[in-house]
């Protein structure tokens, strides 16, 4: 019922808008309804020469924003930037891929290869991941690294020396290993190493991996990992073999390796109790040392490091029990949490002891990879919440510090970040409180677009829990979006995107429920949330999540309106962020008043969307419930469209598989791949067990709606057509082969 509703309402929408041009006259038509350019036809009229849906660009989030500081460099992946002790020209970036990249401050284009070995790294965490020199490195040329192993799967820290003849390279011929441990899974590394202000080596060490530390690591104090160790490097233990000494005053550090003597506890350990400390700094200005603490279902952290401390994990997730009963009071409290409506996954930073921006010092500076977000915690008062500052659009793996004080925002996808004074608020419009002020609407309260507002339509929705979407974009006069020779469709800045959610209630009603708009700003993308009024006038301005209950057929149920930093999670730049603008998602025919269109010829003719070079154009996605074609084919399209945004490699998902829709089916690595975050019990499952959904946990994360499900975001009920497919998909095969049906 909803699918003709929508097809009813697509059809009204594109009426109004081809029947009126820009000055709401009626538009020249041919034969068929619609009108001409290039000799091809399309039902849209010609476009206004003025945008009037337009969205102020985003106002300077905190009073910072964040530029390119080496834009000269070429590397790949970074996740840490920082300075050797005693040289204030030399800098490193540390690539997780293995090297190490050397660049002169002044001269960034000249930059050259510091280090390089083989990693192992099957897993978004795994790799090169950590570098500390020694205080004396001028002197001594030792440096340490930290990086990921296989056969067993493990983390190794060794020690290197400068090469002699060469100061800008490593001996690899140098290497002594210091420390392994092994890792049962391939996250939750830890792999941040930071020289205290006392001399030693402080190493982190994630909780093995997996989901909810399921050996129980966190709270073993005899085994290393969920832990920071300390240790001396200077110095070597005869009586346990180590190639590093204990400081006496480690909370383990007596009566080691005595016989007949159990142990109480590792003695490198300096604290514990600790999930995924992915990154930590020491405060050059007080020696104490802050971490970052990656959270799992609710909760990210950042805590202050004492030694001898616990901090709760996995009987606390954050200020919050994570399994019952628990008593907070018995583990080290956190400085400062936040939830996952502000973001997904902390990146610890510094605190700020530089000069240029004196209003940050004395204030802890972090982010969050999911969202991109930079906030300062202000540690010089009693401030319970901290700023935010900017908003980076960037996957953020790691903070840096120059020799004097500033703090660099390290990103996989941008580079090297620092921070500049925006503009001042005053100077930017404010975003519309109502949807009726956007420009975007001749008549609000009957969904009349205005002029130069084209809805669109796309062959697999996202599921959104039964509920049905009408799309609309608008494009700056005389400007046209790009379709690449990939499929990628890139608007122009200044390009809005509008999409309504519909509800039919019980009374067999159509009502809108919320508008969700987003604008391309020159610094990535920026979504606003409209919720409509009880009479459906208008729509107001959200400035947050937002839980609303819906009335339907089957009683009252619940509908999340997401925040901005959650839309983040799923709209990332690498899917385009408008996720319905690609190729297979718009090429397919449709009904439009004028007639049957192929809708991307329409939109092309239309002077909507210009392709960039002159290749064969690839088969859009099949419909969801065409028989005719191969349930595989189908199914991939559902995956790639509802789950691929974050299960890709590099994607922000904290997982390993690849479930784009070209990807092959053994390269997807879900086939009787045993599952390392949990199995929702059900015994001897697989991500993927060929002909047994029953076993399948890509189908079962699907089916439930309660701790680990998929979509993990605001969905509250399973998508039953999707659901089928995936069983229908999984039942039919036979194995972990490449099938002929795959796209």
């Amino acid at each position: 019922m909803l699918s003709g509703v929508r097809n009813v309402y697509l059809s009204l929408l594109i009426l109004l808008t081809a029947c009126a041009g820009a000055d709401g006259v009626p538009s020249p038509t041919l034969s068929n309804g619609g009108s001409e350019q290039g000799g091809a036809q399309h039902p849209f009229g010609p476009r206004p020469n003025v945008q009037t849906c337009t969205i102020p660009p985003a106002p300077p989030v905190g009073n910072m924003i964040l530029v390119p500081s080496f834009p000269e460099l070429t590397i790949n992946r970074p996740l840490w930037f920082g300075h050797s002790p005693g040289d204030e020209q030399t800098h490193f970036v540390v690539e997780q891929s293995g090297q190490i990249i050397a660049f002169d401050v002044d001269a960034p284009e000249n930059a050259r290869v510091f280090f390089e070995r083989s990693v192992y790294r099957d897993n978004n965490e795994e790799g090169l991941l950590g570098l500390a020199f020694h205080p004396s490195y001028q002197e001594n040329g030792r440096l340490f690294v930290f990086y990921s192993m296989s056969n067993p799967r493990r983390v190794v820290i060794s020690e290197y020396s400068r090469n002699v003849a060469d100061p800008l390279t490593v001996d690899p011929t140098s290497e002594r290993v210091i420390l392994e441990v092994q890792q049962p899974f391939g996250n939750h590394n830890g792999g941040d190493l930071r020289f205290g202000p006392d001399g030693y080596l402080y190493i982190s060490l994630g909780d093995g991996g997996a989901a909810a530390d399921p050996f129980g690591h966190g709270q073993n104090q005899e085994t290393l990992l969920g832990s920071i160790l300390r240790i001396d490097i200077d110095t070597t233990d005869p009586g346990c073999g180590t190639p590093y000494g204990i400081p006496s005053d480690n909370p383990f550090a007596t009566e080691r390796c005595q016989p007949g003597v159990s142990p109480t506890g590792a003695p490198e350990i300096w604290a514990w109790g600790l999930r995924n400390v992915w990154r930590m700094s020491f405060d050059r200005g007080t020696g104490l040392l802050w971490a970052g603490d990656v959270g799992q279902d609710a909760r990210e952290e950042i805590d202050l490091i004492v030694g001898g401390q616990n901090y709760g994990w996995n009987q606390m997730e954050g200020d919050i029990c994570f399994r019952e009963p628990c008593i907070a009071a018995e583990y080290a409290a956190p400085v400062h949490t936040y939830g996952h409506d502000e973001g997904k996954s902390i990146t610890g930073g510094f605190v700020y002891r530089g000069g240029r921006l004196p209003e940050l010092w004395g204030q802890y500076i972090f982010g969050d990879y999911e969202t991109g977000r930079v906030w300062a915690l202000d540690i010089t008062s009693d401030a319970v919440e901290p700023t935010l500052l900017a908003l980076s659009r960037s996957r953020i793996s790691s903070f840096g510090e120059s020799s004097t004080g500033e703090v660099y925002v390290v990103t996989f996808d941008r580079g090297i970040l620092s921070f500049e004074r925006s503009r001042a608020r005053d100077d930017v419009p404010p975003i519309p409180e109502t949807l009726s002020e956007t420009g975007c609407f001749t008549d609000t309260a009957s969904y009349v677009l205005a002029p130069g507002v084209y809805p669109y339509d796309v062959r697999v929705p996202l599921w959104s829990d039964g509920l049905e979407k009408s799309r609309a974009i608008a494009l700056p006069a005389g400007r046209s979006s790009t379709l690449g020779p990939d499929g990628s469709i890139s608007v122009p800045i200044g390009a809005v995107t509008l999409k309504t959610f519909l509800q039919e209630t019980s009374s067999g009603e159509t009502r809108r429920v919320e508008t969700r708009i987003i604008r391309r700003d020159d610094r990535g993308w920026n979504g606003y949330s409209y919720l409509w009024r009880e009479d459906q006038s208008d729509a107001d301005l959200l400035r947050g999540r937002t839980e609303v209950t819906l009335e339907s057929e089957q009683g009252p149920r619940p509908w999340t309106i997401p925040s901005r930093s959650e839309c983040d999670h799923c709209h990332i730049d690498r899917q385009g962020y408008s996720l319905g603008l690609t190729q297979r998602q718009l090429d397919f025919d449709l009904e439009y008043e004028s007639g049957v269109l192929n809708q991307l010829d329409a939109l092309i003719a239309a002077g909507l969307v210009t392709p960039l070079a002159d290749v064969p154009r690839g088969e859009g996605y099949p419909s969801l419930d065409d028989e005719d074609s191969p349930v595989a084919v189908r199914t991939r399209a559902l995956l790639d469209t509802n789950c691929a945004p974050c299960h890709q490699p590099d994607g922000p998902a904290d997982a390993e598989i690849d479930l784009r829709y070209e990807t092959p089916l053994p390269a997807m690595n879900i086939c009787d791949v045993a599952p390392q975050r949990g199995d929702v019990d059900i015994p001897d499952a697989a991500l993927m067990t060929p002909g047994d959904p029953g076993h399948s946990l890509i189908l079962r994360r699907m089916q439930i709606r309660t701790k680990g499900q998929m979509p993990p975001l605001g969905s509250h009920r399973a998508d039953p057509v999707g659901t089928g497919l995936v069983s229908r998909w999984i039942a039919e095969l036979t194995d972990c082969a490449p099938t002929q049906e795959r796209p």
